[in-house]
Formats: C-alpha cells, sequence, structure tokens
C-alpha cells in the first residue's frame, strides 16, 4: 500500500473557501523555496521554513539550515536553475498539514562544460505548522525520482 494522506483519495469534494485559503497558503511555500533557489536568495528560501525547522538529510533530521546551506550552495554553483512545481496535495489537520509538491529541477552548466544539463524530478514532502505569521514548513523530505544529465550538443 502506498503512503499518503487520506484526504487524497477520491472521490474529490470541493473545499469551503477557507479550506481553500488553506490550501493556497500551504502551497505557496514550496513556492517560495523555488523561487529562492533559483533567484540565488537564501532569506526568500528560509522564509518557508520554521526557526527550528528539520531536513531529511543522509545523517537522519538535520536543521534547516545546516542541510539548506549545502544544498543552496551547490544550486548556486549552477549558471542558472529553474524550478517547476507541478501538482501539490495538500491533507489539513487543525493547526498542521502534509503537503507533497511535485516539481521539475532545470539546472544549466557554464559555457565549456561536459554536459550541458542536470534535470531531475523531485517530490518535496512538508510537514507543516500554523503560526501565529502563518503556516511554515516544520520538516521536509526530499525525494528524487529521477535524474537526467544531458551532453553537450556535439557541434557538426
Amino acid at each position: 500500500m502506498t503512503e499518503h494522506a487520506p484526504g487524497w483519495a477520491g472521490p474529490a469534494k470541493p473545499l469551503s473557501p477557507e479550506a481553500l485559503a488553506e490550501h493556497h497558503a500551504l502551497c505557496s511555500l514550496c513556492k517560495s523555496y523555488a523561487l529562492g533557489m533559483d533567484l540565488r536568495d537564501f532569506e526568500l528560501v528560509a522564509s518557508a521554513f520554521s526557526a527550528d525547522a528539520q531536513v531529511q538529510g543522509q545523517n537522519g533530521l538535520e536543521p534547516f539550515r545546516e542541510n539548506m546551506s549545502g544544498t543552496f550552495a551547490f544550486a548556486s554553483s549552477f549558471k542558472a536553475t529553474q524550478h517547476l512545481i507541478g501538482q501539490q496535495y495538500v491533507e489539513v489537520n487543525g493547526d498542521e498539514a502534509t503537503v507533497w509538491s511535485y516539481g521539475v529541477a532545470h539546472h544549466k552548466v557554464a559555457t565549456g562544460e561536459e554536459r550541458d544539463e542536470i534535470i531531475a524530478g523531485v517530490q518535496y514532502r512538508d510537514k507543516c505548522r500554523r503560526f501565529d505569521q502563518g503556516w511554515l514548513i516544520v520538516e521536509r523530505a526530499v525525494h528524487n525520482l529521477w535524474v537526467d544529465i544531458q551532453p553537450r550538443a556535439s557541434k557538426v
């Protein structure tokens, strides 16, 4: 059986205006993260996370700033990146929420390198909490679904 929140199975029911606003706010967090990565704006990235947020790393849960500093430096090493956030699934349970966001991240390299770009399909699995100032991510796990490394096109 696949892991998912109970509210993601059909049949789908219309959301109330209040619930729709909550879903919109929650989905905006991953988009703020993606925009911050593409603009090389670490504070914009960090604005989507609580001060005590944790990210699933190679050694288990790590503090957000510790984990993300390496991820941000790696992404910033590319000539350009473009994170496209696709479908998102939201389950709200009081002041806590689960949000899964699918994305495709393009990483363009500098002219002269052996490869042209790295494209990755990812799934961000976020646990969020409502704070006085609004929703924030308190825990994130990133699942790399696939990676495609494009070689530099040869000149004919």
